[in-house]
Order: structure tokens, then C-alpha cells, then sequence
């Protein structure tokens, strides 16, 4: 009976451990063949409906992959560089090796002190960007990169380059010292939506232009000559005489402070049809199509029909609409796939660096220093539609 006994202590203990070991090379197995990708995004606080947008376009994007061997891991930053530092201090201690996230610039603050994790960052921000962070979003670089190809392709020569005194400063200052456009004059106007048509008047020269008109009509009313009364017939219809000084404007702005703006160059008597007006920062605002100051507005952006699709997938998938920036974070969980696949299941960050550049939902993309080139398309406004005028 003893013998019986000690026989199946045996048994059990042996079929245990093994049970172990077995679980145990499983899970290592698992682990060398599991992609695993942290979210470190503001789930919780002011931004968390922006933060649970990211997180369901990424899992979206999971769905879509459909392979059982990526896992993604989310934590909360909170959208401050404090609760950011402390969960990417998480996914170090846990081995993750590639986050997505964080969205905002400000929470960038403390990431050079994680080590051995690479962060893709939906920040348009391009200034400091951190070493192991890769600045994902649509960024000023490649808005102006694609400018500057069109304004060679349909020659334009004499641009101004516009921006409010506040928040867009900077970025006019940088666009400037780059000096790929070759601005023709660089304004500033003020913030103030009540001050900004006394600014365009300026710039326009408008006051001056009406006078020219009055003196000129003062003049063809002395005259009994026909040519003369034909020319008065003509000018009574206009507000002013001569043409401006410039061919395009950049305006570095959005919003209904842009809506102001392109308003009162329509007021100044620059009429969009004679002049081509340039934003950035666009995402296919359809409240653009009710204001006539809008039409012929350009923009580089990127692709429409498949900003349709993706949207139109999130809708049937969650019953909501997306924010419209986390087409992005569909396509960093993409970027990843695509360079863990493609590397015998293993992810290396210089896969990221790929010479060849990405193709996107959102765009075709190249990962130079840190930041994310992409080759974005130019629209402008006509007849309430938005219209593909360079690819």
C-alpha cells in the first residue's frame, strides 16, 4: 500500500512539474513569436474621448491584421509628462520594446530617460523631438515640401506668407527661414477677429486702390469723350483700381480666424479667382463649403478617399465617428506589423528607417530623423466639394 502510495506522489509530482515545464516553454515560445506593442494614450482627464478614438482606430487596425500574435498593451498618460513618463517607465520594466503614443508634444517631456523603447508619437511637433520618439503626425515639413512642388508646377512667383501675432508665430518663423517657397513679403495680423481686416487693408494696399479709383473717376466724368464714358460705366462698378503687388498667400491658421481672414481679403477687393490662397493644418472641414471667401482655397492634406473609408469602417464598427486624426494610429499599428512581419517575427527599430519609405491609409511615408515625411496630395474648395488638384 505504501509503495502505491508513493508511487502516484511520484506520478503527480512528475506530471506537475512537466505540466510546468510545459507551460513554461509554451509561454517563452509565445513570447519570442508575440508582437508586443504598448498604447500609451490619455484615457482618463480632459482628452479621453480623444484618447479612446486612438485606441479603438488601433484596434481597429488589429482587427484588420488578424493575426493572434500581436498584443497590444494600453495605459493611461493622462495627456501630462509626469503619468507619461511613469507608464513608459512600465512598458521598460515589462520589456515592450515599441509604444504608440503619446499624442500631445507637451508629454514628450520626460521620454529621453526611458531606455530601449521607441515611441511613435502622434505629435506634429518637430522641434526636440526626444531620440527614441518618432513624430508621427502630419507635420509643417512635409505640408510646405508638397507646397513648394505645386507653387513649381503651376509657377507662381510672388507669395506672401501670413500668420496671426499668437500661437502660429513660430511655425511662420520656421517656414520662413526654410525659404523653400521664396515668400515675397512675410506679415503678421492680429489675433483680434475685430482687428484683422484693418490688417489686410494694409497689406492689400486697399484704401490706396480705392482712391486711385476715385481720382481716376473724377477725372472721366470731366470727359465727354465715349471711350471715356465707357470706361466711367465700368469703374462705377468696381470698389477698387489696380491690381495688388502679389500672386498667392500662405496663411498659417484655421478656423473661423481663418474664415476672418480670407473674408476680408474678399472685402479688400482680392478676389480669389485672380489670386490663389494657401492653408495648412486642414482636415477636410465641409463648414468651409457655406463661405464664398472659402472657394479656391488650397491645401496639402492627406488622402481623402481613404480618410472616407477608414471612417466609414470606425462608423460601422463602434456606431461613432472617429477623431479625425486616428486614421494615424491605425496606420502606426500597420507600420509596425508591416516591419515585425517582414523581420522573421522579430521587431528591430532601424526596420522603422526603411529607405524605401511606407505605404499608409492616410499617405505614402518615409522615417527620417525622428520624423515622419510623407508625401501629401493638394485639394482646394469648389462647388462644395473638395477637389484633388495635385497627387
Amino acid at each position: 500500500m505504501k509503495k502505491l502510495i508513493t508511487f502516484l506522489i511520484i506520478a503527480y509530482l512528475s506530471f506537475t512539474i512537466n505540466s510546468t515545464l510545459a507551460a513554461e516553454d509554451e509561454r517563452i515560445i509565445e513570447n519570442k513569436n508575440t508582437l508586443k506593442v504598448g498604447v500609451l494614450l490619455p484615457l482618463s482627464g480632459k482628452f479621453q474621448d480623444t484618447g479612446k478614438s486612438f485606441l479603438k482606430a488601433i484596434q481597429l487596425a488589429l482587427y484588420d491584421i488578424s493575426n493572434k500574435n500581436i498584443k497590444i498593451y494600453p495605459k493611461d498618460s493622462k495627456a501630462n509628462s509626469l503619468d507619461t513618463y511613469l507608464s513608459a517607465k512600465e512598458f521598460e520594466e515589462e520589456g515592450i520594446k515599441i509604444v504608440i503614443g503619446p499624442i500631445f508634444y507637451e508629454s514628450l517631456e520626460r521620454l529621453n530617460e526611458i531606455n530601449n523603447v521607441t515611441f511613435i508619437s502622434l505629435t506634429n511637433r518637430t522641434d526636440n523631438i526626444p531620440k527614441n520618439t518618432i513624430a508621427f503626425g502630419i507635420n509643417i515639413e512635409s505640408q510646405i515640401d508638397a507646397l513648394e512642388k505645386y507653387f513649381r508646377e503651376i509657377k507662381i512667383s510672388k507669395t506672401l506668407l501670413l500668420s496671426p501675432n499668437s500661437e502660429f508665430v513660430k511655425q511662420s518663423e520656421n517656414i520662413a527661414k526654410k525659404d523653400l517657397l521664396k515668400f515675397y513679403r512675410v506679415y503678421k495680423y492680429d489675433a483680434n477677429p475685430k482687428k484683422i481686416t484693418g490688417d489686410i487693408e494694409k497689406i492689400t494696399k486697399y484704401r490706396e486702390r480705392k482712391q486711385e479709383l476715385k481720382i481716376r473717376i473724377k477725372k472721366l466724368e470731366k470727359s465727354d469723350e465715349y471711350k471715356d464714358q465707357q470706361e466711367l460705366k465700368k469703374l462705377e462698378q468696381m470698389h477698387t483700381l489696380g491690381k495688388v503687388n502679389f500672386d498667392s498667400v500662405v496663411i498659417i491658421d484655421f478656423g473661423e480666424r481663418l474664415k476672418s481672414v480670407l473674408s476680408s481679403f474678399m472685402f479688400s477687393d482680392v478676389p480669389n479667382d485672380e489670386v490663389d490662397f494657401f492653408t495648412i493644418n486642414q482636415w477636410f472641414d465641409e463648414t468651409f463649403f457655406n463661405e464664398s471667401a472659402m472657394q479656391n482655397l488650397h491645401f496639402p492634406s492627406i488622402d481623402l478617399n481613404n480618410l472616407k473609408k477608414f471612417n466609414e469602417k470606425y462608423f460601422e464598427t463602434y456606431s461613432e465617428k472617429p477623431n479625425k486624426v486616428s486614421i494615424l494610429a491605425y496606420d502606426a499599428l500597420g507600420l509596425i506589423y508591416y516591419c515585425w512581419i517582414n523581420n522573421n517575427s522579430q521587431f528591430q527599430k532601424n526596420q522603422l528607417f526603411n529607405k524605401n519609405g511606407f505605404k499608409g491609409l492616410h499617405a505614402e511615408f518615409i522615417i527620417k530623423e525622428n520624423l515622419s515625411k510623407q508625401k501629401l496630395k493638394i485639394y482646394k474648395i469648389s462647388k462644395k466639394k473638395f477637389k484633388k488638384v495635385f497627387n
